[in-house]
């Protein structure tokens, strides 16, 4: 063989090296992201689940949004029943359809919890506000 044809078999060595450690690199860099991506469309859950709990329809004429702003404003009656009972039964009833066990979820109206427990761990929060009081939905994971 002559010494440029060893140099090229060399070479394409080096090449085939560095190719295998890109592909070592990239599949375990992607276990990271994987972990940002879950959290990102759990966060995107709660958002959506918090958005349908507002417009989720509980009488004629009246939403979950009205009901959680009449509680929000101190009390009254939605649908002639307790507007803060409903939001109660509501919001249980629309997380366990999507899924959630009681405790991997705290829903709050202003500094009140409005759900049966509370959860410990990593959480993601979304909210909004209505009639001036922070609406609140947490998630935890």
């Amino acid at each position: 063989m002559k010494k440029g044809q060893t140099e090229i078999i060399g070479f394409m060595i080096i090449i085939l090296l560095l190719f295998f450690a890109l592909i070592f690199y990239f599949k375990f860099s992607a276990s990271d992201s994987t972990d940002f991506l879950g959290e990102t469309e759990t966060a995107l859950e709660v958002s959506n689940l918090l958005t349908v709990m507002k417009q989720y329809s509980i009488c004629d004429g009246f939403s979950l949004g009205d009901a959680i702003k009449t509680c929000a404003q101190g009390g009254g009656f939605v649908c002639d029943v307790d507007a803060c009972d409903t939001v109660r039964e509501q919001v249980a009833q629309i997380t366990s359809l999507n899924g959630w066990e009681e405790s991997s979820y705290m829903f709050y109206i202003g500094e009140e919890l409005y759900s049966p427990s509370t959860c410990v761990g990593d959480t993601l929060a979304e909210e909004y506000t209505t009639a001036g009081v922070d609406v609140r939905l947490v998630y935890c994971y």
